[in-house]
C-alpha cells in the first residue's frame, strides 16, 4: 500500500475525532467538490453543538497553494486556509484533528494512539517501519504526511472540466459559455481574471486563483452559529470579528483579508464566503456587481422591491476592495453568461 492509497483511508476514518464519528471526508466530501455536503455556512463539529467560525473551503487544487510570502508589489500570497495560516498541507491536515471545534482531539498522543487501535496500524509499520507509531510526534507526522499524499494525488487536482476541454480543443463553449468567458476576462467589464487567472501557467491548465488575499465587504453573517458558542469556545461572542489575513501576520492593515478560492467547481461549493454569507452563486455574483450601489435582491430587500436596497454593512470596513468588485455595471445577461461560463468549470464526476 502507498502512502496516498493510506491517506485516504484515514481521511474517510470517522475514529480519527473526539468523540468518534467525524472524519475528514465529513467536512470535505467527494461528492460536493469536497466542501461540507450538509451545505451549512459553518461546519459542525465532532462535539455536537459546536461550530467553527468559516466556511469549509474546498481542497481540491489545495496542492498548488505556495507558501505565504510577499510578492514583489508588497501583496500576500499563498498559504492554507482562508487565512493562510499554515504553509504545507502537512500542517494544514493537522489543525482540524486537534481543534475542539473540529475533530476534538485533545493531543497529538491521541490520534496515534487511535491508529495503534485502528485497522491501519499494520500497514503504517509495513510502510515506515515496526516502530513508526511509538513515539508520538513521530507517529503524528507519518499520520500527517499520509493525509498530505493523499491530498496531492490527481483525484484532487484532476484538471477534468469542460473548460480544460475547451483549451484542449476538444470541446467547444456554447455561445453564452463564450460570451461569459469574455466578460470573466475583460478588464472594462467583470475583470475576474485578474483574480482567478484563466490561462495556462507553469506548466500546468489556470487554477483559477492567484493565491492573494482581498476584503470583498462580505457581511457579517447574523445567524453564524459559532457566535453562541460558550465563552471558553468564543470569548467574544456576537461581537467576534474575523480578521483573517490580519491575525495570521499580526498586522490590522490585513484585517478582513481571505485568501482569492479558486474558481474551479464553483458550481458545487455553495455556500460562499469565508462566512458562508451567500447562499447560492446569483446571490454571490450580484453583490459582487452592485455592492457599492444597492440592489432589488440584496439581503434584507422587500421581496416585491424594485429599487435597489443597500447592502450590509461590510464585516471590517476599513480593508474593503473598492477597485475590482462593488460596481461593475453588469447586465443581468452578462451575470447569466458568467454564470454560465462558471458552470464549465465543474471537473467530471
Amino acid at each position: 500500500m502507498t502512502k496516498p492509497q493510506l491517506g485516504e483511508l484515514l481521511f474517510a476514518d470517522p475514529s480519527l475525532s473526539q468523540p468518534t464519528g467525524q472524519a475528514c471526508a465529513d467536512c470535505h466530501a467527494e461528492r460536493r467538490a469536497f466542501i461540507d455536503p450538509e451545505g451549512y455556512s459553518t461546519s459542525t463539529g465532532a462535539v455536537a453543538g459546536r461550530f467553527g467560525p468559516r466556511n469549509s473551503p474546498t481542497i481540491l487544487y489545495a496542492q498548488y497553494a505556495p507558501p505565504l510570502h510577499r510578492d514583489p508589489s508588497g501583496r500576500f500570497v499563498g498559504g492554507l486556509f482562508w487565512d493562510g495560516r499554515v504553509d504545507t498541507l502537512e500542517a494544514q491536515v493537522e489543525k482540524p484533528l486537534l481543534n475542539p471545534l473540529e475533530m476534538n482531539n485533545p493531543s497529538k498522543d491521541s490520534v496515534v494512539e487511535a491508529v495503534r487501535q485502528g485497522p491501519y496500524a499494520a500497514r503504517f509499520r509495513e510502510l515506515f517501519g515496526p516502530a513508526s507509531l511509538d513515539d508520538i510526534d513521530a507517529g503524528f507526522a507519518r499520520i500527517t504526511e499520509v493525509l498530505a499524499a493523499y491530498e496531492r494525488t490527481p483525484a484532487l487536482a484532476p484538471f477534468s472540466s469542460k473548460y480544460d476541454h475547451y483549451l484542449a480543443g476538444t470541446a467547444t463553449l456554447t455561445e453564452a459559455e463564450a460570451r461569459g468567458l469574455a466578460v470573466f476576462e475583460d478588464p472594462a467589464q467583470g475583470n475576474c481574471a485578474s483574480c482567478h487567472p484563466s490561462r495556462p501557467s507553469d506548466g500546468h491548465p489556470p487554477l483559477f486563483t492567484n493565491f492573494t488575499y482581498a476584503n470583498l465587504g462580505v457581511p457579517r453573517y447574523a445567524n453564524n452559529k459559532y457566535y453562541r458558542l460558550s465563552p471558553d469556545l468564543n470569548p467574544d461572542g456576537d461581537r467576534y470579528i474575523d480578521r483573517g489575513l490580519g491575525a495570521t501576520v499580526g498586522d490590522s492593515a490585513q484585517d478582513g483579508l481571505f485568501r482569492v478560492p479558486t474558481l474551479r467547481n464553483i458550481t458545487q461549493t455553495a455556500p460562499y464566503g469565508h462566512n458562508g454569507y451567500f447562499e447560492n452563486l446569483p446571490h454571490l455574483l450580484d453583490f459582487l456587481n452592485t455592492r457599492d450601489i444597492g440592489s432589488p435582491t440584496a439581503t434584507g430587500c422587500p421581496a416585491s422591491a424594485t429599487a435597489p436596497c443597500a447592502w450590509p454593512d461590510p464585516e471590517v470596513p476599513a480593508t474593503v476592495d473598492h477597485d475590482h468588485v462593488g460596481h461593475l455595471g453588469l447586465a443581468a445577461a452578462s451575470l447569466d453568461d458568467l454564470q454560465a461560463f462558471l458552470a464549465t468549470l465543474t471537473d467530471e464526476p
